[in-house]
């Protein structure tokens, strides 16, 4: 038996080796989003735990459990008890707190937390040190030039003290000619130094070297009065002796910045102080914990679960119990309660948003659907799950795009520009009142048109330029990206004269299309709409089909099933258009995902293009025509980029601000090769995509960690689809068949022709 390969550790006879085989090489994607997800859990725990790797392993299940709640909407959170509140019912016994001292206390315990009862009687201490030597402001003076101090050098500001003396007696604009003109330089000629003598006698008393290099960091600090007030801290620090570098100075930085209002800093350290000890004082010994309990009742009283003000301890006693268990309160995260269900102990339902009109029940929208088990419940917010569609629409558009230019062959850089001339066709089709003719819906259609020819047109360009003259396309459609951003900044930010700016508007952008341009919302289609399409679906598949079904009826059951899923579906997304987001662009991109399917595989067109990208001398050989396939793949390519910048004008921002697609178009190219070029596999990579985008703001706040983390995961999840072989090892998924293996490099084809 030949020896195994990376991939392929396991017996060939093993059955599970075998099953895994089978499965594991069509999973390759799914696998290298796992893998980047996985491999992203060490960044948290180190650069979010700071050493605790246990903290950092919470914040790591903490990110990933927020992406899920902010890409699909699902999360499971425990129910609230008042054992959550435990600590600040005992301190409120022990204190008599009413509502108003709890929301003082709140607020200070929240920034005792964030500074530190640890750090804060590190201040504290610096400040008794200097006690009746040093004003609190002078501490607060101290501490704002202390950071100066440190970067220039105490040694610096001493020797360059006459310099600065002799500038600051000077006009303070031909101070600042005098040090930016000569701040940095090598070397001053005779003439020009016996000029600055002249105007600034001190200088004379440095030598060259000195005076150029003093100049240079007077020049760093933008004004020498900037320099003098450091210089007379410094003073003051000497007299008191204080080292620049000493702890007591860095804790002055720091009490400097904690600074608030009128106050000083160290009457906010004192404050702090009194409340740390407070808090010592009632058994208090982790005030960020306190600080989350704190702002959990608060939250209570404003939601009415409590409404004791007089006497927190009683309500948390008395009130909350007989509240929770009369209803339904989850513990979400940020210390906020959610009522499910008030007045009912029912275990599922719908919260419903009836903020429109309260008390019309028609236009209400559901804002929440909650499953009671146990001490937890499961939650859908339907909002989330809209926002994710709506925000994969234009990558699996865009995606689609760059695809189809892969399957000839060519890499298509420029779907960004293509994007943007089809946004700008399609937004002047909707704004202009040229086309105020259009009656009704057409003009929606119309721009959408408008957005196609536009893209068409941008990405025929590079295609004519390599069919005719070998101009490489990934240099041509870089360049043509950067000349669509400028066109678009000229037109929409030119004012003299206005050309396809509102002069109307705040900031630069278009005027606004008009509403009959704007793409239907899915909650405007009514339901018998959905129930009319799937029986005219399952009808037409029936007839078409009638001799079969003639034959064996239980062939009917399919297309009866199909047309019964298109009606549920299409309920459910109107159900699930909560926030207005949702638009019939969805269904143009469905649409889409089937006509670019169609077009590749039951088509001549498509057989010729497939057969161009991979390889051209065989396509010639045949007597296809290379050079008009080339140009036709790059034309339709940009086609539908130019198609999702039309449908995001029409249905998401409903004008257009230069910058608008910033990025849009590059992420195209990670969505095509997540779905490894296959049309199907485009609508869950756009949605992989469009989840992460969407649950960015969630994961910050739930994890305190920066959206770069995303990023970080896009990149990861990009460079495992590109380099398979990382993937194949890690999972032991047998090497790629050389049918794979030329699928896959067919996106490269266009590099080396």
């Amino acid at each position: 038996m030949a020896e195994a390969t990376a991939g392929q550790r396991a017996p060939a006879d093993n059955p599970i080796a075998r099953a895994w085989g089978r499965v594991s090489s069509r999973s390759v994607p799914l696998l290298a989003v796992l893998s980047a997800l996985i491999l992203t859990i060490p960044f948290m725990m180190i650069t979010g735990g700071r050493g605790d790797l246990g903290r950092g392993l919470n914040i790591a299940l903490t990110a990933y459990s927020a992406a899920i709640e902010g890409s699909v909407g699902i999360a499971i959170n425990r129910m609230l008890s008042p054992n959550d509140v435990a600590v600040v019912a005992s301190y409120a016994d022990l204190q008599d707190l009413t509502q108003r001292d709890l929301r003082g206390l709140s607020r200070s315990v929240v920034d005792l937390a964030g500074v530190g009862g640890d750090n804060v009687l590190a201040y504290a201490a610096t400040i008794d040190q200097f006690e009746g030597v040093l004003t609190p402001e002078q501490i607060d003076a101290i501490g704002e030039r202390v950071p100066g101090i440190q970067e220039v050098g105490a040694d610096n500001i001493r020797a360059m003290a006459g310099l600065v003396e002799g500038l600051t007696s000077i006009p303070s604009g031909e101070a600042k000619i005098l040090f930016d003109t000569y701040g940095g330089e090598s070397s001053i000629s005779d003439e020009d130094l016996a000029a600055l003598v002249a105007r600034v006698p001190q200088a004379a008393d440095y030598d060259t070297g000195q005076l150029l290099n003093y100049l240079g960091l007077i020049s760093a600090r933008g004004s020498a009065v900037t320099i003098q007030r450091m210089s007379e801290q410094l003073a003051l620090m000497d007299e008191v002796g204080i080292e620049p570098n000493s702890v007591e100075a860095n804790n002055m930085a720091v009490i400097f910045t904690l600074k608030r209002g009128t106050g000083t800093g160290t009457d906010f350290v004192n404050s702090l102080r009194g409340v740390d000890d407070q808090l010592q004082a009632g058994g208090i010994t982790d005030e960020e914990s306190f600080a989350q309990q704190l702002t959990l009742v608060n939250a209570m009283y404003d939601r009415d679960l409590l409404t004791n003000t007089d006497d927190v301890g009683a309500a948390l006693r008395e009130e909350l119990p007989a509240y929770l268990a009369a209803n339904n309160v989850v513990y979400r995260p940020g210390n906020q309660p959610l009522l499910i269900h008030p007045g009912t102990t029912d275990a599922s339902g719908i919260i419903w948003d009836t903020k429109n009109t309260p008390d019309d029940t028609t236009d209400d929208r559901p804002d929440t659907v909650y499953l009671r088990f146990a001490d937890s419940a499961f939650l859908f917010f339907p909002y989330q799950m809209e926002r994710t569609i709506v925000r994969a629409i234009p990558f699996i558009i865009a995606g689609l795009a760059v695809a189809l230019g892969f399957k000839a062959g060519l890499f298509n850089i420029g779907a960004e520009g293509q994007l943007y001339l089809g946004g700008l066709v399609a937004v002047f089709i909707g704004y202009s009142p040229m086309f105020d003719f259009l009656p009704g819906f057409t003009r929606a259609i119309a721009m959408l048109i408008g957005g196609i020819l536009g893209g068409a047109f941008w990405g025929a360009i590079p295609g004519a330029l390599k069919a005719f003259t070998g101009a490489h396309e990934v240099i041509n459609t870089i360049m043509l990206n950067f000349i669509a951003l400028r066109l678009v900044d000229y037109l929409i930010n030119s004012t003299t004269p206005y050309i396809m700016r509102d002069p109307a508007a705040s900031n630069p952008s278009t005027p606004p299309v008009h509403p009959n341009a704007v793409l239907p919302r899915l909650d405007d289609v009514a339901v018998g709409w959905w129930v009319m399409i799937g029986v005219l679906f399952a009808g037409m598949t029936l007839y078409n089909h009638r001799e079969q079904v003639a034959r064996n009826l239980r062939l009917a059951v399919r297309p009866i099933l199909r047309g019964l899923l298109i009606t549920v579906v299409g309920i459910f997304l109107s159900w699930l258009t909560v926030r207005d987001g949702l638009h019939l662009g969805f269904f143009v991109m469905l649409g889409t995902v089937w006509f670019i399917d169609w077009l590749l595989v039951r088509t001549t067109t498509g057989f010729e293009i497939r057969t161009v990208g991979s390889n051209s001398n065989a396509a010639k050989y045949a007597g296809m025509n290379v050079k008009w396939n080339l140009i036709l793949a790059m034309a339709l390519s940009g086609a539908l980029a130019g198609l999702a910048g039309a449908i995001e004008i029409g249905s998401v921002q409903g004008n257009m601000k230069p910058a608008f697609f910033a990025g849009l178009g590059f992420d195209a190219i990670a969505v095509a090769l997540l779905a490894r070029k296959n049309p199907r596999n485009m609508i869950w990579a756009g949605l992989l995509w469009g989840g992460l985008v969407s649950a960015q703001g969630v994961i910050q706040i739930r994890a305190d960690i920066s959206n770069d983390l995303v990023r970080m995961i896009q990149a990861f999840i990009i460079m495992f689809i590109a380099a398979d072989a990382i993937v194949r090892y890690l999972w032991r998924i047998p090497e790629a068949t050389e049918e794979e293996k030329r699928a896959s490099a067919t996106f490269t084809s266009g590099w080396g022709s």
